[in-house]
């Protein structure tokens, strides 16, 4: 392939969508356009989000092309996510809505925009072609896209996987019968084996993926600054995205309980501040457990606002998927907590790509969400010392900045 000049980008999340989803693309686009790429992105004109962040929007280069597609989807106006927290579905209607969302739209409800958007990507290509196309997922409904765009024209396709597709924490929390499974696991095949390349974000995944794709690469995400310490009194442990359902840390909210009612120095000292949509389950949980006062719920806030909060806090807490087989899953958020320079108490399963991270890197204190002796003694060490002694080890190779461009000598080198 020689040297591509013009890349189409299709992603669902953009700006102002807000969002953790969002700052992969944004940041890897605009530094291809910054080298001379030309970049045209395909998102939709009226997207199903949970937030919105409008100054992300500020940052697109002014070379990128955005083009909005119209088109259907189901549940349109509602921001109710269906299939992210299982167990919170009280009403027939909801159990019913999940049933069909797990079983009729596949590999999920954007596939309708995604019908859309083939044939905008198509039109655009047939009066000036592009050299490149890029898909991201989730949703996976991207993917659909390259397939089509492959069969049209044979377009040198990129599929890029931010988390997994079958293995799926969400679509392993549906209702979702045999046939739709097996559905999930045909077209997943048909994009690993159509795509020239397949990008994934966790080395665990890149193994998997590379039994059937053609050629399989590992970027993970990144952060984009190391963040100035502004406040020499740390307070807090912060959590900071989505509190999703299937990632509820039960033995740390036992252990949250126990201590506060153990040690007054803990108690007097120990706060969690969460921003972000929280499960009501969890905020249930919280309550039935009478620890209101420690943990508290603050709601979405912009990532400029993070960028502020993240680096004064005292430390800051990661959570991953509470289920089996979500060891190839590596959340964005904890490249973000490098760049604040704090220690990270993890939870999440083990062994994982995520635990190697925290080994390799000195991030803080890795436990699975069995191990509540660890959790509380974290804890404990933490939260009843003045300052905790830290320092993180070779996590530069983790900038954006080097990621993307490691990206773009890939995209210019001939395959």
């Amino acid at each position: 392939m020689d040297k591509p000049k013009h890349i189409a980008l299709v992603v669902y999340y953009w700006p102002p969508s807000g969002g953790s989803g969002v700052q992969r693309w944004l940041f890897f686009a605009n530094h291809f356009a910054k080298n001379g790429l030309k970049i045209t992105v395909f998102t939709p004109a009226n997207p199903r989000i949970a937030a919105t962040d409008k100054l992300l929007a500020a940052k697109i280069d002014k070379n990128i092309d955005v083009v909005y597609v119209d088109g259907w989807e189901p549940l349109q106006k509602s921001k109710k996510a269906i299939g992210e927290n299982v167990g919170q579905e009280k009403s027939a209607k909801s159990k019913l809505m999940r049933f069909v969302r797990a079983n009729f739209f596949i590999p999920d409800a954007r596939v309708f925009w995604a019908k859309a958007a083939s044939k905008s990507v198509l039109k655009i290509h047939t009066k000036t072609p592009f050299d490149v196309l890029i898909t991201s997922g989730p949703p996976h409904s991207m993917h659909l896209v390259g397939l089509r765009m492959k069969k049209e024209c044979d377009i040198h396709w990129i599929a890029d996987f931010r988390d997994p597709w079958v293995g799926f924490f969400q679509n392993k929390s549906l209702p979702m019968a045999k046939g739709a499974k097996c559905n999930h696991e045909k077209l997943q095949m048909r994009v690993l084996e159509t795509a020239n390349r397949v990008v994934v974000t966790a080395p665990s995944l890149a193994k998997e993926f590379e039994k059937h794709a053609k050629a399989v690469s590992v970027f993970t995400n990144g952060y984009e600054k190391l963040s100035a310490n502004a406040s020499s009194q740390k307070t807090a442990m912060v959590y900071a995205g989505s509190l999703k359902a299937q990632q509820n840390p039960k033995l740390l909210w036992e252990s949250i309980s126990e201590l506060t009612k153990e040690k007054s120095d803990f108690a007097n000292q120990f706060s969690l501040e969460i921003y972000g949509n929280v499960a009501e389950n969890i905020k249930e949980e919280i309550e039935d457990l009478g620890i209101e006062k420690w943990v508290q719920f603050l709601g979405y806030q912009s990532k400029g606002e993070l960028d502020k909060r993240l680096p004064n806090a005292k430390s800051l807490l990661l959570l991953g998927i509470d289920m089996p087989d979500t060891h190839n899953i590596i959340h964005g958020k904890l490249f973000e907590y490098m760049a604040a320079n704090r220690p990270v108490l993890g939870i999440g399963p083990k062994p994982s790509d995520m635990e190697s991270l925290f080994t390799t890197h000195e991030l803080g204190v890795y436990a699975s969400f069995k191990e509540k002796n660890r959790i509380k003694s974290t804890l404990v060490r933490w939260f009843t010392a003045t300052e905790i002694p830290f320092q993180s080890k070779a996590i530069e190779p983790y900038q954006r900045e080097i990621i993307a461009q490691e990206f773009l000598t890939l995209l210019q080198d001939k395959e």
